[in-house]
């Protein structure tokens, strides 16, 4: 148990909990990092709930909560998914709100405007920088998607709050460091003059690139693999492989090592004209400051070389650098724990 523990922000997605603690100085005391299978079963929650109770004896924590598990599929539709998330919650010990996109910034329990509660994990990290920040774009690059949100004159300028309005605004792309299947960057890699083509099955995903290319953290390393086999070097290449129709063998990987180096680079390009796209929507100047968080975050700091590139952690209050850097992995979950502090105190 965690004595110092008295702000907890807690984001619960449909593959992991991401979990920043906070103490009395607003010091980052507690990240947890976990994996859980919601759209596999929602029952999975449960454990979470006691995980989360184990923190600490102390009942008078002040709990943060956002979510983005009730898109999972296994719920009949987002509604349904979010009260039975919100139902299991209620079960959390400690005293317990919802981040809300209104001005009340969170909301009880019991709330039942819920429209601005579901999937509003993003929006926390823009709420949060306001309080820093006059002008920046952030870019959230996680396992499974990339937010981004643009702060212009101090306030948040994105317009979209469920995903299919932010798909189409290109405020979101469903592609992330971990999660995404090969085929769903692009249908055929360019190699030398050929165009080769990637099998649209569920052989591989960007852990695998990443990982050949040693972009990966190990403590972020936890899914499942596609074939739920090694998660190692030699496993990635033989899973890339197998999504161009081939069997890995040993004088084939310097070839297949190129091919993900190109998913990699379509991935990051993909990602780079997004967010191109998206200063000249919102009226910003091209070398705007970017703001990175997310496990994705050093992958993408390269592609701005002519912007003013910092991370989340540099707008942190902890005087604890390591903890910053990896509180900043799971923004919404830190800047949800920092947002409770500044409203308690």
């Amino acid at each position: 148990m965690n004595k110092k523990l008295l702000y907890l922000g807690i984001d619960i997605g449909g593959a992991h909990t991401k979990i920043v603690g906070l103490d009395q100085y607003q010091n980052i005391c507690l990240i947890k990092y976990r994996k859980c299978y919601l759209w596999k079963d929602p029952k999975k929650l449960k454990q979470e709930i006691t995980f989360i109770n184990s923190l600490s004896s102390n009942k008078n924590i002040f709990c943060g909560l956002t979510m983005t598990a009730e898109l999972c599929d296994i719920f009949p539709d987002r509604l349904t998914g979010a009260k039975i998330i919100l139902n299991e919650c209620k079960k959390i010990k400690f005293k317990t709100f919802l981040y809300s996109k209104s001005d009340k910034v969170f909301e009880k329990l019991q709330s039942n405007n819920l429209s601005n509660l579901m999937s509003m994990n993003w929006h926390s990290i823009g709420k949060y920088l306001t309080n820093f920040v006059k002008n920046a774009l952030i870019i959230d690059f996680g396992s499974t998607t990339t937010d981004f949100i643009c702060i212009k004159n101090g306030k948040i300028m994105n317009k979209a709050f469920n995903d299919f309005k932010r798909l189409s605004n290109g405020e979101i792309l469903y592609t992330g460091l971990m999660r995404t299947p090969l085929f769903a960057i692009k249908k055929n890699i360019k190699y030398k003059s050929k165009n080769i083509s990637i099998i649209p099955e569920y052989f591989s995903n960007t852990s695998d690139i990443y990982r050949v290319n040693k972009q990966i953290k190990k403590e972020f390393d936890i899914d499942d693999e596609t074939d739920f086999s090694d998660k190692n070097v030699i496993g990635s290449y033989k899973r890339i492989a197998r999504s161009f129709g081939m069997d890995y063998q040993s004088k084939d990987k310097l070839f297949i090592k190129k091919l993900s180096e190109n998913i990699m680079n379509e991935q990051l390009n993909m990602i780079y004209e997004n967010t191109e796209k998206l200063l000249k929507k919102f009226n910003m100047k091209k070398k705007s400051l970017i703001i990175l968080s997310g496990i994705g975050q050093e992958v993408l700091k390269k592609l701005f070389k002519n912007n003013k590139v910092k991370f989340l952690e540099d707008y942190f209050k902890s005087q604890i650098s390591s903890k910053k850097k990896l509180a900043t992995y799971h923004a919404p979950a830190a800047c949800i724990a920092g947002l409770l502090a500044e409203i308690i105190e």
